[in-house]
Formats: structure tokens, C-alpha cells, sequence
């Protein structure tokens, strides 16, 4: 089985620091897991030519987004992962929603569906209105390009702090290591 891990973040820190913690727990279950950086990726801003995009098997775009859709129908199960800004997933993650709907538009993975995805979320504020992000990635995106079988919102404070990656020490996410086992035993059961 391979997991194709796309972190949303402009930053390296607590969305980067879960998925290095998650491709712990799927490498101590045989599980293939690549993590994609968004923030090192080249990827432009949809133009909104769905004509093309609806009448051709690619973008006319010429950037990264090529080889991350290839890694996509290559895989056999998702995570997303992105901090919580104002509800809303980061600029950096919402190009990538918009650039990926060539999958779904020129039916480039019949089977893209089926493929389970886990979506998680950190954000500043409360986890239930973290959730707000989580679950707009989960229902208004997920549900064109994969199953998702879990979903998660993490709180963290790190930003105020000027340490950029305590989701695991900040006492805020007393049970993050056992969620995280859940959320890889969902995907790979």
C-alpha cells in the first residue's frame, strides 16, 4: 500500500511535524508513505480554463501540479493535512484543490474515489472551530477525489509563542499520538 501525504503548509511547522510523526507509524506498518511539501512545490494559480482542462487530459499549466496528479492516481490513499487559517485552508492549499480537479474532470483515475483519506487540521483555535477547515477540506473537496474515513483538528498556540512545532508538547493535544495511530489504522484497515 502507498500513502500519498499532502502537506498544505507555507511553513515547516506543526502540519509537517504530525506527518513526520504519522510516517513513523506507517513505515512500523509496512505502509509506503511519500510526503508531498507543497511550500517547495512549484504550483500556479488555477486560470480557470475549464474548457481545456474538460477536453484535454492535462493542464495547460506548466508546472509541478503534473507530477503531484501523477502521484495521485499512483497512490492508494490520502492524507491532507494544512493549518487552519480564518476556517479556511492557506492560499498554498486552496491552488492545489482548485489545479487538482483535472483528476475528477478528465476522469484521469477512474478509481480516484474509492481511495480512503484521512483530512487533518491545526489551527490556533478551538478544535471545534478548527473542525470548520477540516470539514470543508473533507466535504466540499474530498468527496471528488477520494473515501475519507477519518478527520482530525489539532490546537496549537506555537505561532504565539515563537515555536513553530509544539502540537506534541503544548498539553492542548493530550491524546495526538493515540489519534494519530487511529487515523493511520483507518486508512490502512
Amino acid at each position: 500500500m502507498k500513502v500519498l501525504s499532502i502537506c498544505g503548509s507555507p511553513r515547516r511547522g506543526n502540519s509537517e511535524t504530525i506527518l513526520l510523526e504519522m510516517q513513523k507509524l506507517f513505515l512500523e506498518k509496512g505502509v509506503e508513505n511519500e510526503i508531498v511539501l507543497l511550500r517547495e512545490k512549484n504550483i500556479e494559480r488555477c486560470h480557470g480554463c475549464v474548457e481545456f482542462c474538460n477536453h484535454n487530459p492535462g493542464c495547460r499549466l506548466q508546472d509541478d501540479m503534473a507530477e503531484i496528479i501523477d502521484q495521485m492516481v499512483k497512490a492508494d490513499a490520502f492524507v491532507f493535512i494544512c493549518p487552519n487559517y480564518f476556517q479556511m485552508p492557506p492560499g498554498l492549499f486552496k491552488d492545489f484543490i482548485d489545479r487538482s480537479n483535472i483528476i475528477f474532470n478528465c476522469n484521469l483515475d477512474p478509481n480516484i474515489k474509492n481511495k480512503k483519506s484521512v483530512v487533518i487540521c491545526v489551527g490556533a483555535d478551538k478544535p471545534h472551530e478548527t473542525d470548520v477547515c477540516t470539514n470543508n477540506i473533507a466535504n466540499l473537496y474530498c468527496r471528488y477525489v477520494s473515501t475519507v474515513v477519518a478527520t482530525k483538528s489539532f490546537q496549537t498556540k506555537s505561532e504565539l509563542k515563537g515555536n513553530f512545532n509544539d502540537v506534541f508538547d503544548n498539553g492542548l493535544n493530550p491524546d495526538i499520538r493515540d489519534s494519530l495511530s487511529k487515523l493511520v489504522d483507518a486508512l490502512v484497515k
